[in-house]
């Protein structure tokens, strides 16, 4: 119980500070953030990512959407089914055309996009609300990730946060699956 204690408080408090972000401060952190990503994505080689698209006070992916494109990577993003919790990658090619509004507020793929197959992924940037130092992550709590991740071995997965969201201990239960980069304005912290 102690430990579900301390998640809710450490997910609460990070929260609490991500949402004081002015949204121009935001917009200026989050640049620097994807600016770095994209960066080291290119450096690194990756071709197939999968990448979570921003909503409320997340570090804005909308650039890092585009640059890769740019680049020709071969993007998606997930689809959530809440009734099952699972998600599902769908290959994302014009995001002008080919996005829709999920019930829980951020955008994800239109059914018509291809399903992009998870063996192919080679990188997955996953959203979080808090971040330690050892790679694992605190959400939103439903889990969606964790399991998701248990089916990419092969895939990389790597945070966006902002600074104020590394956090010392997120209290990590055995099903979490830690991310082997996070992504700050302050640089790669590497786990």
């Amino acid at each position: 119980m102690k430990i579900a204690t301390e998640r809710k408080r450490v997910r609460t408090e990070t929260l609490r500070r991500r949402e004081a972000l002015i949204s121009e401060e935001r917009a200026r952190l989050s640049q620097r953030i994807v600016n770095s990503a994209l960066r080291w994505i290119q450096r690194e080689g990756f071709d197939a990512v999968m990448l979570y698209l921003s909503m409320r006070s997340e570090v804005e992916t909308t650039d890092l959407l585009e640059g890769l494109l740019n680049s020709g990577k071969q993007i998606c993003a997930p689809v959530i089914n809440t009734e099952q919790v699972k998600l599902t990658p769908r290959r994302i090619q014009n995001p002008n055309t080919e996005l829709v509004r999920h019930r829980y507020g951020m955008l994800e793929p239109k059914d018509a996009c291809p399903i992009f197959p998870t063996e192919h992924l080679q990188l997955i940037v996953v959203p979080g609300i808090a971040f330690d130092r050892k790679g694992y992550r605190l959400g939103y709590g439903k889990g969606f990730y964790d399991q998701f991740l248990t089916k990419c071995p092969h895939a990389i997965p790597i945070g966006l946060a902002y600074q104020i969201q590394v956090v010392e201990d997120t209290f990590p239960q055995a099903w979490d699956v830690p991310v082997q980069h996070i992504f700050t304005e302050t640089g790669r912290i590497e786990i």
